[in-house]
């Protein structure tokens, strides 16, 4: 072997392993940052179910001491209407709650306190059992979720490798439109469509996979919708001729899943009318044969 093709050897033997060393170093910072910033994102979930539950279990307890008095003084009028209103600062507030409190706010009447209160201890229920099923996760979690909260803190490093090989494939179809050439439009739509389908499915799938929003309804059907969108770019393999139709579908899939995300009908949503049916059915005996006790809280004239 000669002096030159020694020299060759140890430049290309050099460079890979600095190939090596930064492809290592940078899944190590991405692996990092991924996890650090997943732990934090699951400290702020619980804390803030933390600070709705403190508000909700203060208006509750202030609800149920009003329901068995038969007479409320001034002062505790204020508290219950003071605890009712820091409600609506309550980070995951629902929609639901959020009307009956404007309700009781605009128009104070005690036929509603019952739903009130009914409404307040269930949202109470929902968010501790998701409360501890967080800690659960978290503190104790089960193998097959172990391994998976091991691995995902890696999968944005995959998908960063994904997106330079499609911005290689990006800068040779640029270079393509550069050189004067004989192809057709449609030997050049075919590429570009494969090129977007794949950039799409991507933008598409690593939500999907990575997750980190707080989980409603429909959410779950929403990831899978995105999976399903994404995997359809493997129809490419078919060939380059299906890519435009591929991207299409993709689109038209992406359009329809708005209307798994729109809002609840109106008729489905509690009105003026909910409060005082429901509420007849939830006073209490005691209650309903004094009339309810004068849990009112307008202005106190009457008082002063």
């Amino acid at each position: 072997m000669s002096l030159s093709e020694s020299m060759d050897s140890l430049v290309f033997f050099g460079m890979s392993w600095v190939g090596i060393l930064a492809s290592v170093t940078g899944l190590l910072i991405i692996y990092g940052v991924t996890l650090k910033f997943s732990i934090e994102r699951e400290h702020r979930r619980i804390d803030r179910i933390g600070a709705t539950l403190k508000l909700y279990t203060s208006a509750e307890s202030a609800l149920i001491s009003a329901l068995e008095q038969n007479n409320l003084t001034r002062e505790d009028r204020q508290i219950l209407f003071d605890r009712m209103l820091a409600c609506r600062s309550a980070p995951y507030i629902t929609t639901d709650l959020l009307m009956q409190i404007s309700a009781c706010a605009e128009e104070p009447d005690t036929a509603r306190l019952p739903l009130l209160l009914k409404t307040l201890q269930r949202e109470c229920e929902r968010l501790c059992m998701e409360r501890d099923k967080l800690l659960h996760r978290s503190e104790s979690p089960g193998w097959g979720y172990a391994l998976w909260k091991t691995i995902r803190p890696a999968v944005p490093f995959v998908f960063a490798i994904v997106i330079l090989v499609l911005l290689r494939r990006l800068f040779f179809l640029i270079y393509a439109l550069s050189e004067p050439s004989s192809t057709s439009l449609l030997e050049l739509v075919n590429p570009w469509s494969e090129f977007g389908s794949a950039l799409f499915s991507l933008l598409l799938l690593y939500p999907a996979v990575m997750g980190g929003n707080r989980p409603n309804v429909g959410s779950v059907l929403l990831r899978l919708w995105s999976v399903l969108i994404a995997a359809l770019y493997l129809l490419n393999l078919l060939g380059e001729s299906f890519a435009p139709y591929i991207l299409v579908l993709q689109l038209l899939l992406f359009l329809a899943g708005f209307r798994l995300t729109g809002s609840k009908p109106r008729k489905s949503r509690p009105f003026a009318g909910h409060y005082q049916k429901d509420s007849q059915e939830l006073l209490s005996p005691a209650i309903a044969e004094s009339d309810a006790p004068d849990t009112s809280y307008p202005s106190d004239s009457n008082n002063d």
